[in-house]
This record gives structure tokens, C-alpha cells and sequence, in this order.
């Protein structure tokens, strides 16, 4: 489940994997499954984690009003590094932090900068812009890959 702990989350996971899948959004299941996702996206979600999966979700079904209001609030959260953009799960102390050889960020920091870039890449109605930022999130992401071109974990 990786960074999932939660219903909502698990929605929105087993949607995306619905619409990967190629069941069209009007199938009933997905229909329904969007219905709760946008019920519970009428409230506050604080986690970064659910934030992705919610942004791809609705980009990949071609929700643009929603779709768009995920990656704003996501922008809100992004860390910038040396022109490159990236998201973290939460705050780490130092002693979090993988030692100073493991230059890798943790494998839900790759999950969900990888949910992020996914959503910008099938955000309806795409721009120049969002193609920028996309590369910026893809040169973070190969910074992560470890010498067998693999990340930190197998998700």
C-alpha cells in the first residue's frame, strides 16, 4: 500500500488503478468512486501523500476544476532544490534523515513526487508551464535512482 493508511487514500489508489486499467470513468464503480472522492475532497486534507494520489486521480479522469485545485495546494507544499522541485510525507528530524553517503530521499518521497508528476503530465488542458515543472520534478526524481538506475525501494 505504501504511503496509504487510510480509506480515502485507498479510494483514490484503487481508482487510479481502475483508469489505468482502461475502464472508462463512466463505468459505475468508478463513477461511484468519484463521487466519494469528491465528497471528501469538499474537506480540508492535510497529508501530502493523499494530496498526489487525489491530484492524479482526478487529472487522470479528465476532472480539470479538481484536478487543478490539487496541484495549487500542492505547489503550496513543494520543496525546491537547485531548480528541481520535489514533495515529502512529513517533516523529518535529523536523525530521520538517511546518512550523509545514502544521498537518496525515502521511497514515499519518490512515490509521491512521482504521483505529482503523473497528475501534471495528464492535467487537462496542459501548459508550456506545466511541462517546465514537470522536467524540473524529473531531474529530482533520476537524482534519486541508485547506481542500478533502481530507487530505494521496489513500489
Amino acid at each position: 500500500q505504501g504511503g496509504v493508511d487510510d480509506e480515502l487514500s485507498l479510494s483514490a489508489y484503487t481508482t487510479i488503478a481502475m483508469l489505468e486499467a482502461g475502464h472508462s470513468s463512466s463505468y459505475p464503480v468508478i463513477r461511484n468512486a468519484f463521487f466519494c472522492l469528491e465528497t471528501a475532497s469538499e474537506k480540508s486534507i492535510r497529508e501530502v501523500y493523499t494530496q498526489a494520489l487525489m491530484a492524479y486521480a482526478f487529472c487522470l479522469a479528465g476532472k480539470a476544476e479538481k484536478c487543478e485545485s490539487f496541484l495549487e495546494e500542492l505547489q503550496k507544499s513543494a520543496k525546491e532544490v537547485d531548480g528541481s522541485q520535489h514533495w515529502e510525507q512529513e517533516e523529518r528530524s535529523p536523525s530521520d534523515k538517511s546518512p550523509s553517503f545514502l544521498d537518496h530521499a525515502p521511497s514515499a518521497d519518490v512515490e509521491i513526487t512521482s504521483y505529482v508528476l503523473l497528475a501534471l503530465l495528464y492535467k487537462p488542458n496542459r501548459s508550456k508551464e506545466d511541462l517546465t515543472k514537470a522536467s524540473g520534478i524529473v531531474q529530482w526524481i533520476i537524482r534519486q535512482q541508485n547506481p542500478y538506475g533502481g530507487f530505494s525501494s521496489t513500489q
